[in-house]
């Protein structure tokens, strides 16, 4: 049982690192325009959105199994 334990988290580790990418190239001047530090805009609401519907998802499954009991 160890040892396939063992073969698995290697095997899954191996994955990860042959995902893994190179990091980005640096711009080409400092305040060479107008882009914001740290990249473009990344869209925010779809992500919040998500959380919040998780959080209410979550919170009406532990209401339920409470009511439940």
């Amino acid at each position: 049982m160890a040892k396939k334990l063992i073969i698995l988290s290697l095997a899954l580790l191996w994955g990860l690192i042959l995902l893994a990418q190179a990091p980005p190239t640096p711009p080409g001047s400092p305040g060479g325009g107008n882009t914001p530090v740290g990249g473009g805009a990344a869209p925010l609401v779809g992500g919040i959105a998500l959380m919040v519907g998780m959080a209410a998802g979550y919170g009406a499954m532990k209401l339920y199994y409470h009511f439940k009991k």
